[in-house]
């Protein structure tokens, strides 16, 4: 307490004087102000002049004599006109203060007001204008005067006591504003002297808590390298099981159609049914080791959503359980299109309902929706299973926690599905609730914004009947073989022609000799990337439109991995007009095409050089693309690209067709169906096979770099494995790569060489789900 108090004192003292200093000072000011604004002077200047008018009258009186008597009317008026004055305004207020001014001036108001009648009588002509009266207007001029000066006098005494109270009072204050920064000084003196003594308590300590500090933060950064640790074994560990995982599975889909006895058919089904349920908790430790790891994305765009509902409710409804029967009821108000993201929305009924049959031996399982009227539409699923209890109700929605020790034995799970249905839920801006009774049923509901999307069901049902694309130039800016060969091949199957180039000189040189429609521009190349290449050429159209030429807006679209909203304004900021995220499908690409079509945009300014007037400098002939590609590549070799793109002919696959399994942990589906038809199976297996044929040695380039300490050129390398990898559908090397490149250009060392080892070793598994995808001619 002693020792507060010898800091706090002096603290406190400090406070008041310098408060004091301040208060004070203040009054200073106040003080200073109130006596340049005082009307002393005002009433001393007003008195001379009337004075000064007084003599000048009489003077003018007797010098003139009966001669002008205009002039002397009218200096009566002026001396009239200043004695208003001292009856009023500043100067009226100041002398009313003080007895002997106001008996004064009342003296000269009866003396002003005899001359104001005589100057009238004169002025009407009712009196001469004589000798005798010009005696009798100079003498009581006179007694005016004598007046004036009297009142002079004593205005001036009071203006010197005021000035002196005045002096006196500032003289108290700016002793007082001494002695408070004295004593402040004094009380600033005895703080530092307490705070010295204090820091010198305190040193001691300081060096038990770094000590203690030290010891913390190894402990937290061993902490961090085991959940770092934990999340990638299981990542790895979820991987690599569904590989062989996907082999038991399709072997016991065979077996399930070869003719067996009844005792074997039921141990297919078991065995099919157990894989599947590993399958099930392999996905949920996946998943919910994404949301650890803060990479769990929400994606909102419009989608059908009475069309999900019932793909959804068929579904179930094709099930073969006895006993539990499924129910769906939505409201007939729903609307048709909505915004948000339909796979997480998908995944989360799914979880949902599939807890609920699991867990319901007889009765139904219910899936209702109805729309709340405020862009929310809320979700319900109800079953008439064994129920949760009340004390169980909350926990059931933490991980790895499940109700009952004997339904867990009974039922195949890991307990995430309900954490990770929360996760999701709380992203897309819900929150996941139940209700229960045990041995009655549950009940799990949440609500969701989704807005409604105007217009898009009209659009989507005409995209059949669109006009087909109109044809046009397009430039395909990128660096990596690839690539370029997809991109030519969409381009091809949407009717549309273009050229290729591997880097940003090249595109330069390309646009200035020959016209275009559209260029498709990577955003990171050797030589030149595609910001500054997309800078030059706006810099070059403003220069031919100073020139006087004629030059439209040539459309650039941005085709980049990196999707992070600062590359997206760097691209815009550059001067290009959209962005598309790699992969890409064909749906995209013809969207943005749509959007920028000749209709819509004109050619580049090559129309105004002499070499870029006609359709012969396009380079193309109308049917397709123009495969030849210059410059280098970090990915593929040119040379195994080069020639004629293959596109896959334009059938429609019957809806049941038998196609190979895709194992989406590792590879992304859409974009595998994509390639299937947009590629001929020879072309896209030659891409494939090129691709893990150049995997082995781009692994080691980065090892290379990492050996020798060259983060920039394995951070370049991990951007190139990532950009190939997005094109192939390669999701788990292509998310793999990327963390290695954000590690790289983080500069952080110590994880590199294990993120690698991972990156090595998800390598071998992508390409046999290649294979099993059948990707990959043998």
């Amino acid at each position: 307490m002693a020792h507060r108090l010898r800091i706090r004192i002096p603290a406190i003292a400090a406070v008041v004087f310098i408060v004091a200093v301040m208060v004070t000072g203040g009054l200073i000011y106040d003080r200073n102000k109130a006596i340049y604004h005082r009307d002393v002077d005002t009433v001393t200047w007003t008195l001379y002049q009337y004075d000064r008018s007084l003599r000048d009258l009489r003077l003018a009186i007797w010098e003139r004599g009966d001669s002008r008597l205009d002039e002397t009317l009218l200096d009566f008026e002026l001396l009239y006109g200043r004695f208003m004055v001292l009856l009023e305004g500043q100067t009226s207020n100041f002398l009313d203060r003080y007895a002997t001014g106001r008996e004064l001036i009342d003296e000269l108001d009866r003396g002003m007001q005899r001359l104001d009648r005589r100057f009238i009588a004169v002025a009407d002509g009712d009196v001469a204008y004589d000798a005798a009266l010009r005696r009798e207007l100079i003498e009581r001029l006179g007694e005016a005067q004598e007046l004036s000066r009297q009142l002079m006098l004593h205005h001036g005494r009071i203006a010197a006591e005021e000035r002196s109270a005045d002096m006196g009072v500032l003289g108290r204050l700016y002793i007082a504003v001494l002695i408070s920064i004295l004593l402040s000084l004094i009380a600033g003196g005895v703080l530092i002297r307490a705070l010295v003594k204090e820091a010198r308590q305190h040193r001691h300590k300081t060096h038990l808590l770094e000590s203690q500090s030290e010891t913390l933060r190894e402990a937290y950064q061993r902490m961090e390298v085991a959940n770092r640790a934990k999340s990638d074994f299981m990542a790895i560990m979820s991987h690599e099981i569904r590989t062989p995982l996907n082999g038991v599975l399709g072997m016991a889909e065979l077996l399930h159609d070869e003719p067996l006895s009844d005792q074997g058919r039921r141990q297919i089904e078991g065995l099919r049914d157990s894989a599947a349920g590993l399958r099930s908790v392999i996905n949920d430790v996946l998943d919910y080791t994404r949301i650890e790891a803060g990479h769990l994305a929400v994606e909102r765009q419009p989608f059908h959503l009475s069309r999900m509902l019932e793909q959804l409710a068929t579904g179930y409804q094709t099930q073969s359980r006895s006993g539990v029967q499924f129910l769906m009821r939505a409201a007939p108000a729903l609307p048709t299109w909505v915004d948000g993201d339909v796979h997480r929305l998908r995944q989360v009924l799914m979880n949902l309902l599939n807890n609920a049959f699991k867990f319901t031996e007889s009765g139904f399982v219910m899936l209702r929706v109805s729309d709340n009227g405020d862009g929310r539409l809320t979700f319900m699923v109800y079953d008439t299973g064994c129920g949760i209890a009340q004390q169980d109700q909350q926990r059931i929605f933490e991980p790895f926690a499940q109700t009952d020790t004997a339904l867990s034995r009974r039922h195949e799970g890991a307990g995430l599905g309900l954490a990770i249905c929360s996760q999701l839920v709380a992203a897309m801006g819900g929150e996941l609730k139940v209700e229960s009774q045990p041995e009655s049923g549950s009940r799990f509901w949440f609500d969701l914004p989704l807005p409604v999307v105007a217009g898009v069901e009209e659009g989507a049902a005409s995209t059949g009947q669109q006009e087909p694309l109109e044809s046009q130039h397009v430039l395909v800016v990128e660096d990596n073989a690839l690539n370029r060969e997809l991109v030519a091949a969409m381009l091809t199957r949407l009717g549309q022609t273009c050229e290729l180039v591997g880097n940003g000189e090249q595109a330069l040189e390309a646009l200035g000799q020959r016209r275009f429609d559209l260029v498709l521009m990577d955003m990171q190349m050797p030589v030149m990337d595609g910001l500054e290449t997309t800078r030059r050429w706006r810099q070059h159209e403003e220069a031919l439109r100073e020139q006087g030429q004629r030059v439209q807006r040539l459309p650039v679209i941005a085709v980049t991995a990196n999707v992070m909203p600062e590359h997206h304004r760097a691209c815009l900021d550059a001067g290009m007009d959209d962005v598309i995220g790699k992969p890409f499908s064909r749906k995209e690409l013809s969207a943005a095409l749509r959007r920028y079509s000749r209709v819509h945009a004109a050619p580049s300014s090559a129309d105004a050089s002499p070499s870029g007037g006609d359709n012969a400098g396009r380079g193309g002939d109308g049917r397709g693309c123009d495969g030849r590609a210059s410059g280098p590549d970090r990915g593929l070799d040119s040379e195994t690209l080069g020639g004629t793109v293959e596109a896959a002919p334009a059938v429609v696959a019957p809806m049941l067709e038998d196609r190979p399994r895709i194992d989406e942990t590792l590879l992304a589906g859409d974009t595998v169906e994509e390639l299937r038809q947009v590629m001929s199976p020879q072309g896209l297996s030659r891409m494939v096979a090129n691709y893990l044929q150049r995997f082995p040695e781009r692994l080691e380039q980065m090892r290379e770099a990492l050996s020798v300490g060259d983060h920039q050129a394995l951070g370049q390398i991990a951007h190139d494995v990532k950009g190939v990898s997005a094109s192939l559908g390669c999701q788990a090397l292509e998310a793999q790569a990327a963390r290695v490149e954000r590690m790289a250009n983080d500069g952080q060392q110590a994880e590199l060489e294990t993120q690698l080892e991972i990156l090595a070793r998800l390598g071998p598994a992508t390409g046999q789900a290649l294979r099993s995808a059948g990707l990959l001619q043998t």
